[in-house]
């Protein structure tokens, strides 16, 4: 098995307000909702930090995985936190926190009246509108494998906080006049959180500017707890379950499972006997990425050359799980890269689809 990439947690812990969203116009429809809201930031945003630190050598080896975050206060098999998968059923207690005791399990069908699906193993009723999302502790995955183990949920330990900006002039730093006010949100994180990423690479801890505002965050280093590493080597039985979100597809289509592009047609290595994997997810999210450096233009000052955004992809959610038929898996380190999208470089760099088991291994 090849050996796994990640050397270090890099762990991150604002001086301030971190970005949030992108900018939206001024508007009373603006000023209703959050539909623009993204954090925490998706790899990428870690991967530029270290490449711009980095040799060119060194950025064409980089490998990252996230996004986790980290109490502190706590040991780092305890604190650090990573996304509850979805075979969780999740309940509320009386003071609003919440818990899981109950399980879904695959269930294989028995023809038409009765076919394949997610069940919860008690064989009785999932609760109506169950909460879904938040945050498990990195020591209660083994959890996970037992039903009727009760496991802590954990929010998300930061809120969102809005602010008015004005657009400025290009060419000067003044509001470009009537209707240049945007609404934006800033991420105000819990004090002793910060927000944890798998890496390959370390750089020199210290206060880095991070985020698409330029926000400041104070950067730590420190090994990757031995747990989560015996996990990442395990083989993958049926079920497992996402950790970070999973970008599939071709050059121009997002999909929710893997496809080999370099095989005619495209080959979809999860079918297995016929059969497509069965799959426990919730609605697509937005991922996106800056990629390489556009031309020069010559209204741009001293020949600057700007970054360009990705056209993005919709990935598939972290905490997604996935029950395929036959042999298992092997672990994610071990999975092919012509599965993963490749943008210059193989998305499976950027630490996407990042894999766990759910059921004890024999």
């Amino acid at each position: 098995m090849t050996t796994l990439p990640f050397q270090h947690l890099i762990l991150l812990e604002p001086l301030g307000l971190l970005y949030g969203s992108s900018g939206r116009l001024l508007s009373p429809e603006a000023l209703t909702g959050r539909a623009s809201e993204h954090f925490p930031p998706d790899s990428p945003a870690l991967s530029g930090l270290l490449a711009s630190r980095l040799d060119r050598r060194q950025v064409w080896d980089l490998h990252t995985a996230g996004p986790f975050w980290l109490d502190s206060n706590l040991d780092p098999n305890d604190g650090l936190m990573v996304p509850a998968p979805y075979t969780l059923l999740q309940e509320r207690h009386g003071d609003g926190g919440r818990y899981s005791e109950r399980r879904l399990v695959w269930s294989e069908g028995a023809g038409e009246l009765s076919p394949s699906g997610w069940r919860p193993s008690d064989g009785k009723e999932p609760p109506r509108k169950a909460p879904s999302g938040g945050w498990i502790s990195l020591k209660d995955w083994a959890l996970v494998f037992e039903p009727g183990k009760e496991i802590a949920i954990h929010d998300n330990p930061w809120k969102a906080v809005p602010h008015l900006h004005p657009k400025l002039k290009d060419d000067e730093r003044i509001s470009a006049g009537d209707g240049a006010l945007f609404l934006e949100y800033g991420i105000a994180l819990k004090v002793g959180v910060a927000l944890a990423y798998l890496s390959s690479h370390a750089i020199e801890e210290g206060v880095y500017r991070f985020g698409g505002e330029g926000h400041l965050v104070q950067l730590r280093r420190q090994p990757i707890p031995p747990l989560l590493e015996t996990l990442l080597s395990r083989p993958l039985s049926a079920p497992f379950a996402l950790i970070t979100p999973g970008v599939w597809g071709g050059p121009k289509l997002s999909l929710r499972e893997p496809i080999d592009t370099t095989v005619p047609n495209g080959k979809y290595p999860w079918h297995r006997d016929g059969l497509a994997p069965g799959i426990l997810t919730d609605k697509p999210r937005p991922w996106r990425h800056r990629l390489g450096i556009g031309s020069e233009k010559p209204e741009d000052p001293e020949g600057i050359r700007r970054r360009r955004l990705s056209r993005g992809r919709w990935a598939v959610p972290a905490g997604s799980c996935y029950q395929l038929s036959g042999d298992p898996l092997e672990p994610w380190v071990g999975w092919n890269e012509s599965w993963f999208p490749r943008e210059g470089f193989s998305f499976k760099q950027l630490g996407t689809a990042l894999a766990l088991p759910v059921h004890a291994p024999p």
